[in-house]
């Protein structure tokens, strides 16, 4: 310690010695810092699988759920059943199938009648909200959880489209309410992406309740 102290003094005369004293400390205490980063117990450090839910876990293979779009002060609801890859669903009094991306009235091909229909296919429905970023989750004494979820309308645009875009804007938001690790709820405000790509003039709500 005393040959420390020594070095010290010396460096101290010398006319670059306080330059390398500055310079020296804040290299030692950011190295301190990043190893109680990595080793230490940090309140702001958080694990992988609290940042990145397995959301995939919340769904089941077969389930039925109510869709409903409300679109510039227009509400259409559909009701509709899901069976593995399959869909099928009611509207304005007939039974429709939806395999892929194509919807059959018996075997016939038809242009599919519910709107957005995109939003909860299951696979893209996963990678909007694996593109989404985590703004809360809540848990409440009865168990429900609830995620508050971000996603920009260039994400969408990517997702259901392949369509590449950059619009600056406020982001759209999602709100998911898991019940007894299944999905039960899924609210979609998107104002900023039906208004960019044009497809509505004010609003653009969608809600998707689960029947689990």
């Amino acid at each position: 310690m005393k040959k420390v102290i020594e070095f010290i003094k010396e460096l101290k005369k010398k006319p670059y010695g306080k330059s390398v004293m500055f310079f020296g400390f804040y290299l030692i205490f950011f190295i301190v810092i990043g190893l109680i980063y990595l080793f230490g117990d940090s309140p702001y450090k958080k694990s992988d699988t609290e940042n990145t839910p397995s959301y995939n876990s919340f769904f089941d293979t077969k389930y039925n759920f109510t869709y409903k779009v409300e679109l510039d002060g227009e509400n259409y609801i559909y009701s509709v059943n899901k069976k593995h890859n399959e869909y099928s669903f009611i509207y304005d009094n007939k039974e429709y199938t939806m395999i892929n991306n194509d919807t059959y009235i018996e075997e016939d091909v038809i242009e599919n009648p519910i709107k957005f229909s995109n939003l909860f296919n299951e696979n893209k429905l996963l990678k909007i909200l694996d593109g989404s970023y985590r703004e809360s989750k809540t848990t409440y004494d009865n168990g429900d959880e609830v995620y508050n979820l971000l996603v920009s309308s260039n994400t969408l645009n990517k997702i259901l489209d392949k369509k590449d875009t950059d619009f600056e804007e406020i982001p759209n938001k999602i709100k998911m309410i898991i019940r007894n690790k299944k999905v039960k709820e899924i609210n979609y405000n998107l104002d900023s992406y039906c208004k960019l790509n044009k497809l509505c003039n004010e609003e653009l709500n969608i809600i998707i309740v689960y029947n689990t």
